[in-house]
Formats: C-alpha cells, sequence, structure tokens
C-alpha cells in the first residue's frame, strides 16, 4: 500500500507533493510548511486540500510494484552508502532504475530518468568522502541520515534522503536537505572515520 501510495504521488504537481509530504508524511504544521515555502498558511491549505482530493481520485497504482527482499534491500543500500561516499557514478548507475526521479521538498527542483538524476549528482553533488549517509528507516520506507564534512574531522548533519525501491533497484530519491531533521532521527554529528 505504502508502494501504491508513492507512485500515485506521482499525479500531484511539485508543490502539492511537498506540501503532502511536509504535513501528512513528516508531520510539519501549517505554519511551519507555509514558512518553509515561502508562502501563505491559506496556500498551505488549499495545495494540501487538492493533493489529497487528486491522490483519491488516483486511487492505488500496485501494478508492478514489489517491494524488495529484506536482504535485498540491505544490499541495495549498502551499496548506494558505498557509490555516494566515494563520489562513483557508475555504480550508482547501477543501482538505479532507467526511469529514477529525484526531487528536493520544498525546493521545485525535480529530475526524471537515470541520465538526468546522476547529471545532477555528479555536476552538482558527488565529492568523494563529503558524506556520511547512515541507513534508517522515514515512515517505513529506507532512508539514509545525511551528514556532510565541515573540515578537520567533523561531520554535521545536513538532512535526510527517503528511497523508494521496486524489485531491486530505485525508483524514487526524495532528498530533505534540512539539517533540523536529522535530529528526529536520533544521529549526531559524527567524527570522521
Amino acid at each position: 500500500m505504502r508502494l501504491a501510495f508513492v507512485a500515485a504521488l506521482q499525479y500531484l504537481s511539485a508543490r502539492q507533493r511537498a506540501v503532502l509530504t511536509l504535513r501528512d508524511v513528516l508531520g510539519f504544521r501549517t505554519a511551519e510548511v507555509a514558512e518553509m515555502l515561502d508562502t501563505t498558511p491559506a496556500a498551505v491549505d488549499s495545495a494540501l486540500r487538492r493533493a489529497r482530493t487528486r491522490l483519491a481520485e488516483a486511487g492505488p497504482v500496485e501494478d508492478g510494484l514489489a517491494e524488495p527482499a529484506e536482504a535485498t534491500m540491505r544490499t541495495l543500500l549498502d551499496g548506494y552508502v558505498d557509490a555516494f561516499s566515494r563520489a562513483d557514478p557508475d555504480a550508482l548507475v547501477n543501482l538505479l532504475r532507467i526511469d529514477v526521479e529525484l526531487e528536493m521538498p520544498p525546493t521545485p527542483t525535480w529530475f526524471t530518468g537515470r541520465r538526468a538524476v546522476v547529471g545532477f549528482l555528479v555536476d552538482r553533488v558527488l565529492r568523494p568522502h563529503l558524506w556520511r549517509l547512515t541507513p534508517t528507516r522515514a515512515n517505513g520506507q529506507p532512508a539514509l541520515v545525511v551528514h556532510r564534512h565541515a573540515g578537520d574531522e567533523r561531520y554535521e548533519p545536513y538532512g535526510i534522503q527517503v528511497l523508494t525501491l521496486i524489485g531491486t533497484r530505485i525508483a524514487h530519491i526524495t532528498a530533505f536537505n534540512d539539517p533540523s531533521l536529522v535530529p528526529t532521527f536520533d544521529f549526531a554529528p559524527t567524527p570522521a572515520p
């Protein structure tokens, strides 16, 4: 059902996805979401109502969705952490579906397709030893707590990545680049290895 919900999210605009995720999944209050998205509480409530209505119209989309076994999921997450930490785009390509999507709410940036996602990551994100990712779960989905190298031997909180897996590949990456989310997962800044 969770995967069907994630698939149904594709019917929403970027703004509606951001509002729905921040309000209904992460549990932020309307005023907090309005501040994050630089809008009014009334606009947040309106977008949330439209998103919920659109999801109800779309209904569950379960065809072709199957959650991988726990061992497969762990292998996939370990591979993602390793590829991301080493800034290895070739290893990352092997983990992503050809139609993978990347979003970074509340930023309206949205990349679709393996080439576009990996291209963005190579150009703007991947640097060897810049990131430390720690597997966790968010709303029942595989997720990663992200810390960024801050000089010397320090890594500071950076945000959370939530992954949607279909079969043995990553189908969707939602990157919440907000350090204030990290304490929710009880991860403190960590020293370098």
